[in-house]
C-alpha cells in the first residue's frame, strides 16, 4: 500500500463522532500488513508494554526475556537490586544474549563470548587482538526503559512514553481492593490465533455483548444485566456481578470460579487483567503477523488451602477457562475471514455496550496518525 493510500485509510475512521454515529475502523486496518508495520513504529515502540512478573526478577541476577514484533528485550535485577532492561542484542554481531528466564551472574553472548555485567557494561570481548579505535564504554548493551507496577514489569522499547504510574493510578486501588498481592502465579497457557491482534482486543472490549451468545457456560454464572464499562485515559474497566442463581451442567462453567463477580481491566494497547473469585488471569496480546496473533495467559490463584483452593479446583478452573478461550479463538478467526471479504468494510458500534472498543480505536488512531 502506498503512503497516500495508508493515510487515506487512516482518515476514513472518524474519531470525533459520538459513539452512536461512529463507524468502526475499516477492514483494511486488520487485513493489510502495512498497518502492522505502522503499529510497530507508532504503537508498540511508543507505549509501555507488559514484559513479565516481578516474582521472576526478585533477586540479584534474576532475569526474564521477551520479544514484541521483532524487538527482543532482557530485564535483569542488578547486584544493587536495581531493575534494568536492555535490548537483548549483543553489540558484537547482534546475537541474542539471554533466553527464557532464570538467574545468572553476567550476560554472556553464546556466539562469541562477549560478556556484560548486570548493569549492561561490556566486561570482556575475547580475541579482539590488535583492534584499533575501540572504546569499551561505547559497546555496552543498549538500555530500555523499565518500570514495576503492582506484580508486573513493563518496558518501553522506543521514544519516551507517558508516565506509567500516572496513567494507571486510578486502576491501582481497584485492583488492590481485590487483594491481588495475595495471589500467586501458578501456570501459563498460550493460544495462537489466525487473526489480527486487534480482532482479539475488539472481542474483549465489546462490553459483554458476545458473552450470552458465545460463552453460554460463563453467561450462566454472570448477571449480564449488571455489566458496565468505565473509561479512563489509557485503560477501561468492565465489571459484572455474579448471577443470583447460577446453573451448572456438563461443560458449563461453575460458580466458585467466578465468585461474587468479575473485573476485567484493559490497558492500552495489548494487556488484559481479569480478576474474579479466588483467581486472576493476565492476557498479553502479541502480534505475530497482520493475520496471526499469540495470546499469553498467566493464571494466578489464592494460596493452596485458602478459600478452599486445591489442585483440583485449579485444574477445574483451567478447564473452564480453556473452554471460553476456544470459543473466542473460533469466533476471532471467523471475524478475520469476514474482514478479508468484499462483503465487509466498516461496521457500527452498539452505543450502550461497545464504547470500550471505540476508545481503543480512537487511541489507536491517535498513535497511527502520530497526533500525540
Amino acid at each position: 500500500m502506498e503512503g497516500h493510500d495508508l493515510s487515506r485509510e487512516l482518515s476514513r475512521f472518524d474519531s470525533a463522532l459520538p459513539v452512536d454515529e461512529a463507524r468502526t475502523a475499516p477492514a483494511s486496518w486488520y487485513v493489510r500488513s502495512e498497518f502492522l508495520d505502522l503499529e510497530r513504529a507508532r504503537v508498540f515502540r511508543k507505549n509501555w508494554l507488559w514484559a513479565g512478573r516481578t516474582d521472576q526478577v526478585g533477586g540479584p541476577g534474576d532475569y526474564l526475556t521477551g520479544m514484541i514484533l521483532g524487538d527482543p528485550y532482557v530485564v535483569v535485577r542488578g547486584e544493587d537490586r536495581r531493575l534494568r532492561a536492555f535490548y537483548n542484542v549483543c553489540r558484537h554481531h547482534a546475537a541474542r544474549i539471554a533466553n527464557g528466564s532464570g538467574t545468572l551472574e553476567s550476560l554472556v553472548c553464546p556466539y562469541h563470548g562477549w560478556t556484560y555485567d548486570l548493569a549492561g557494561k561490556l566486561k570482556s570481548a575475547p580475541h579482539l587482538g590488535a583492534i584499533r579505535c575501540f572504546d569499551r564504554e561505547e559497546f555496552g548493551l543498549v538500555p530500555v526503559r523499565v518500570e514495576e507496577w503492582g506484580p508486573f514489569v513493563f518496558v518501553a522499547l522506543g521514544d519516551a512514553p507517558r508516565a506509567l504510574a500516572t496513567d494507571l493510578a486510578p486502576l491501582e486501588p481497584k485492583l488492590e481492593r481485590t487483594k491481588v498481592r495475595d495471589l500467586r502465579f501458578v501456570t501459563r497457557r498460550e493460544y495462537t490465533l489466525r487473526c489480527n491482534w486487534k480482532v482479539f482486543v475488539d472481542n474483549y472490549l465489546d462490553g459483554g455483548y458476545h458473552v450470552a451468545h458465545l460463552h453460554k457456560g460463563l453467561a450462566g454464572q454472570l448477571d449480564l444485566g449488571s455489566y458496565r464499562t468505565e473509561l479512563y485515559d489509557r485503560f477501561s474497566i468492565q465489571s459484572c456481578g455474579a448471577a443470583a442463581n447460577s446453573g451448572g451442567g456438563a461443560g458449563a462453567d461453575f460458580a466458585e470460579r467466578i465468585g461474587d463477580g468479575a473485573l476485567y481491566a484493559w490497558i492500552y494497547p495489548n494487556l488484559m487483567i481479569n480478576r474474579y473469585g479466588p483467581m486472576m488471569d493476565v492476557n498479553v496480546v502479541v502480534p505475530l503477523a497482520h493475520d496471526r496473533t499469540l495470546v499469553i495467559f498467566d493464571y494466578y490463584f489464592a494460596g493452596e488451602g485458602r478459600d478452599g483452593i486445591t489442585s483440583d479446583f485449579v485444574e477445574k478452573s483451567l478447564v473452564a477457562s480453556h473452554a471460553v478461550q476456544e470459543e473466542d479463538v473460533s469466533i476471532c478467526e471467523s471475524v478475520q475471514e469476514g474482514l478479508a471479504s468484499p462483503a465487509y468494510d466498516q461496521g457500527r458500534y452498539a452505543p450502550a455496550l461497545e464504547h470500550g472498543m471505540y476508545q481503543f480505536h480512537r487511541l489507536l488512531a491517535t498513535d497511527l496518525r502520530d497526533e500525540r
